[in-house]
């Protein structure tokens, strides 16, 4: 009875042995699920704010305004604009401002690129100058020439090149990119030589490309960063800026045109009569010829 009961009790043992490697494992991985579902979530009050190294959101509102002020921001800072402006002067002494351009030209970190002076009736000087200014200084330099002598008109054109430039700009670095590609391509080609021929000219091409694009991209560089003012100026050493214009200053106005009309007129018919004059000698003549001519034969032919 004894070894009876010895002999089940171990046959026991022995099934409980065999059976723990694996209930083991697949409690090792509930607990690992167990202690996964175990972590406690945040509660939807809870602030991103409370959490540690966390910075706190914004409203979508408040970020869609960051982001708009800073891309307008950027457009600002990256804008191209080529500014073109021209400017008529009148001045009562032209050599003092000739002396006087070159230096607020100088001051504001311009560069005069062309100068033209002409000499008039009576002595009178004027000329034409083309200046390039930065334009940061653009409408400190305009507000200093302004000062020299009084400004009969003015004209100002600004051109925005942005998206050109931008253009430009992507389009250089694609062609570079598969000018990379190409050279790449060369350098493993083992085939035929018209093959090769093939792939040198399309580098070429694409070199040509970037040549041609780099050379705009300098172009609408220096248009952008230097503003063109052409300065037109001439000498009155008795100028009266004009007045606005009345009702009597209107008839009288009229009335000197009227004259000066008439007067021109005249002098045109005057003119045109004197330049026909030598023709009218030469037909003249030529017409009393043949109508002598003519009276002889019908004479003639009377008798």
């Amino acid at each position: 009875m004894n070894q009876r009961n010895f002999r089940n009790s171990f046959l026991v043992v022995l099934l409980l042995i065999s059976g723990c490697g694996p209930q083991s494992n697949q409690f090792s991985t509930k607990l690992d699920v167990m202690s996964e579902q175990a972590v406690p979530e945040q509660p939807a009050s809870f602030s991103l704010a409370q959490a540690p190294n966390r910075r706190p959101d914004f409203d979508e509102a408040d970020t869609e305004s960051l982001d708009a002020d800073q891309s307008s921001e950027n457009a600002k800072t990256n804008r191209r604009i080529v500014y073109n402006t021209h400017l008529s002067l009148v001045v009562k002494e032209y050599a003092t401002f000739e002396s006087k351009l070159p230096a607020l030209v100088d001051q504001h970190g311009g560069f005069i690129s062309n100068s033209e002076t002409n000499r008039r009736y009576n002595n009178r000087q004027s000329g034409e100058w083309v200046a390039r200014i930065p334009v940061a200084n653009y409408v400190a330099f305009l507000r200093g020439v302004t000062g020299l002598g009084f400004a009969e008109s003015r004209t100002e054109d600004a051109q925005d090149v942005t998206e050109e430039f931008v253009d430009v700009e992507a389009r250089i670095r694609n062609n570079k990119k598969l000018e990379e590609r190409i050279i790449t391509m060369l350098e493993e080609r083992t085939g035929k030589l018209s093959d090769v021929l093939e792939i040198e000219r399309e580098l070429s091409r694409v070199r040509e490309e970037i040549e041609r694009m780099e050379g705009r991209l300098r172009v609408l560089s220096d248009r952008s960063a230097l503003a063109t003012i052409t300065i037109q100026c001439r000498e009155e050493k008795e100028y009266v800026p004009p007045a606005a214009p009345t009702f009597s200053s209107r008839i009288q106005k009229s009335w000197s045109h009227s004259i000066n009309a008439m007067k021109q007129t005249g002098e045109h018919i005057v003119i045109a009569a004197i330049a026909i004059l030598p023709w009218l000698l030469v037909f003249g003549g030529l017409i009393l010829v043949s109508v002598a001519v003519g009276r002889r034969l019908l004479r003639k032919r009377s008798k």
